[in-house]
């Protein structure tokens, strides 16, 4: 079947990030001739990732996804490179074939895709441009995307970061000479003896939590810290911990350990830079994101429980929360956060500039000097050493994590769905990087906290965001309320808002897909919006809805689902769905059994099923057999999944009576199901879902 590419990085203790800036090129191929008279933009290039290092194979991911109608003549797209002269060298073929190697998810979808290798000599950048032949007369092109190609990190540099860094951690130590409440001053001393180290170019401190290093190689590090209070924990979210206890057990995780795997960068086909059809005060989905890296270090309060607890009391049962926790929290997790409506951290931070995640940094590993070197040296990524990750009576286990800073943020694949973001993190709005960095992404509501923050009242305002904003359905501005920390230093809770006017919608919203995007679904496993599927088109405007038992990366079957609460004038619910399957004929009266499945989840908790069909259904009533289609339409190899040899209902309109419910809160889901194996592949197309 298909295999799921997942990708992560890395977490926190001492900070080493860098600036490097470069950029290169690749194998030239053919000359084609310049842009004529008549040629368009029609489409958007993504390029994964968009830095590259000098004099190594690294690959590269190109998705060239083209706007509905727009079809090219030979069924390919070619992957440009330009100059400076805006002289065009034709790199290789960009294909709409579904075959993952070539990092094409789904045959015939209007979606190019191809993987290259990139080997440059020198810092620089390129600029790439995908190009289809529309006409004899002109072509279709996607506006150009930058690659940067980066110059290798010095091993002496990173040896300089890393024993600075080391030697900090033992320095402040020697500073605060056995008193906590030493720290102000320890913190000064600290401050002005890493300035007088060799390689240290500035430092940046703002309070007691710690300190952001700048080195003259252009790297930058940093050290974290916090104090344990009177019974011996540590119940801030500043840092690591600089009691002798806490640092008594230096080992690190092995990399079994971790979650660690590659990564394809799905981004559900978002390369907009906002949502230009959504209602900028509506919350674009209830997918919700818990992520807890530090759970085993932190007190016995579980923040993210608290959220989910609360979300579970509203009448709407659309919220589908996801939580990741310690090492499970990593970069991978990070790059692909602009799916949810909602996401809650619960970390370490510094001056409003990054995030701590809970993964292992180990510089021996593929992934580092593949793709987080890379990062480093354009400083979205750092490494912290020694970084408290989990504490157990009097025991704990340290180890060098990694840290993203808001320059990472501002570069992950797709926008925000007008999100809201709960930074539970110590400082996360001192400073506006990091709150910039999510509303220029498209999220619409920050919340932060103003200096060093302790959990039990960030467990507080977080169970107060989830009430009034998810069960109580107030605005972001009646979300917010004035509240500081009780405890020294009395930390601020404060709001970065986009809409002060942001909430959930009561009512169903891109019910025909028309956005072009997933928003106001909440997604789970493969539900996406395509503009066409081979020879299947919308039944109206120019894009539908697609859920399966798994195409491309995403092996997980899928559903979407909305709430809207029914009003006393509506009374059905009618929309055109297409069943396509690779299980049809051979498997007709046998136990693989995918289905199609619609259901209502009341306020209440209680389901109703309005429609269920497997494929023995769906045979009997199109007539087919193992032996005989019957009316079912066989559409391969213009479509295909897997296995080949699908066939499909066409397209089929449904209505529902839902009159039972008005007044109510109900959630609607759609779900595609496997029943036997999970080789043969269902895919069900949806379209123009009416309430009334």
């Amino acid at each position: 079947m298909k295999t799921k590419f997942t990708y992560f990085l890395c977490l926190v203790s001492i900070v080493l990030f860098l600036l490097f800036p470069g950029c290169s090129e690749e194998n030239s191929v053919t000359n084609p001739p310049p842009p004529g008279q008549n040629d368009l933009v029609v489409g958007t290039l993504i390029s994964t990732p968009n830095a590259v290092t000098v004099n190594l194979n690294d690959t590269v991911l190109f998705r060239f996804t083209v706007n509905p109608g727009v079809r090219f003549t030979d069924s390919i797209s070619r992957l440009i490179k330009t100059d400076v002269n805006n002289t065009e060298t034709e790199i290789g073929l960009l294909e709409d074939n579904g075959n993952l190697q070539n990092g094409d998810e789904i045959a015939n979808d209007n979606i190019y895709s191809g993987r290259f290798i990139i080997n440059e000599s020198s810092a620089g950048e390129i600029k790439y441009k995908a190009k289809g032949i529309i006409s004899s007369t002109s072509n279709g092109y996607s506006p150009a995307v930058t690659i940067t190609v980066l110059s290798e990190l010095s091993s002496n540099d990173m040896k300089i970061v890393f024993t600075t860094q080391t030697n900090a951690q033992n320095q402040l130590i020697t500073f605060l000479a056995g008193n906590p409440n030493n720290i102000e001053n320890a913190s000064t001393q600290l401050a002005s003896w890493l300035q007088t180290q060799t390689g240290v170019q500035s430092v940046e401190r703002a309070g007691n939590t710690g300190i952001l290093i700048n080195y003259s190689s252009g790297i930058s590090g940093g050290i974290l810290y916090s104090l344990a209070n009177s019974s011996g924990a540590i119940s801030t979210l500043g840092g690591a911990g600089i009691t002798d206890t806490l640092r008594r057990n230096n080992k690190a995780i092995h990399p079994s350990k971790q979650t660690v795997g590659t990564n394809d960068y799905y981004s559900d086909n978002t390369s907009q830079s906002d949502n230009i059809l959504l209602d900028p005060n509506t919350i674009g989905n209830r997918n919700v994101l818990i992520y807890e890296p530090y759970l085993a270090f932190y007190p016995p309060l579980n923040i993210g429980q608290k959220v989910k607890t609360r979300l579970e009391q509203s009448l709407c049962k659309d919220f589908n929360v996801t939580s990741y926790t310690n090492q499970e929290a990593n970069v991978a997790v990070l790059s692909d956060i602009t799916k949810y409506g909602m996401v809650v951290f619960t970390t370490h931070g510094l001056l409003g500039k990054v995030l701590f995640t809970g993964e292992i940094a180990d510089t021996n590993l593929a992934v580092y000097k593949n793709k987080y070197k890379a990062l480093i040296k354009t400083q979205k990524m750092f490494i912290f050493k020694n970084m408290v990750i989990s504490t157990v009576g009097t025991v704990t286990t340290s180890a060098d994590v990694y840290v993203v800073s808001f320059k990472f943020i501002s570069d992950i694949a797709g926008t925000f769905p007008n999100s809201v973001i709960v930074n539970n993190s110590c400082e996360s709005s001192m400073n506006p990087d990091l709150a910039n960095a999510f509303l220029d992404k498209g999220a619409k509501t920050y919340f932060g906290y103003s200096k060093v923050v302790h959990v039990d009242f960030v467990q507080d305002i977080s169970d107060s965001i989830a009430k009034r904003l998810g069960v109580e359905s107030k605005t972001s501005g009646n979300t917010f309320f004035n509240a500081s920390d009780p405890e020294t230093p009395f930390a601020v809770f404060e709001k970065k808002v986009g809409s002060n006017d942001l909430n959930f919608s009561p009512s169903l919203i891109n019910k025909d897909f028309e956005e072009g995007k997933i928003e106001g679904w909440t997604r789970s496993g493969d539900g996406r919006v395509i503009s066409r599927l081979g020879i299947v088109n919308p039944t109206q405007g120019s894009f539908m809805g697609i859920i399966s038992t798994g195409l491309g990366y995403t092996t997980s079957s899928g559903s979407i689902s909305q709430c809207f609460t029914v009003q006393n004038n509506q009374s059905t619910v009618k929309l055109k769905w297409n069943f396509l399957s690779e299980e049809f004929l051979e498997f007709i009266n046998s136990q693989y059994q995918d289905y199609f499945r619609i259901k209502i989840i009341k306020q209440d908790g209680s389901e109703v099923i309005l429609l269920s069909k497997t494929i023995d259904q769906i045979a009997a009533q199109f007539g087919a057999t193992q032996q005989n289609s019957g009316q079912l339409i066989p559409v391969s190899p213009d479509i295909v999944f897997d296995q080949g040899g699908v066939f499909m209902t066409g397209w089929q309109e449904s209505t529902f009576d839902i009159t039972a419910y008005r007044g109510q809160v109900v959630t609607i889901i759609f779900s595609a199901g496997d029943v036997g194996d999970s080789i043969y592949d269902t895919a069900i197309l949806l379209d123009d879902i009416i309430i009334q």
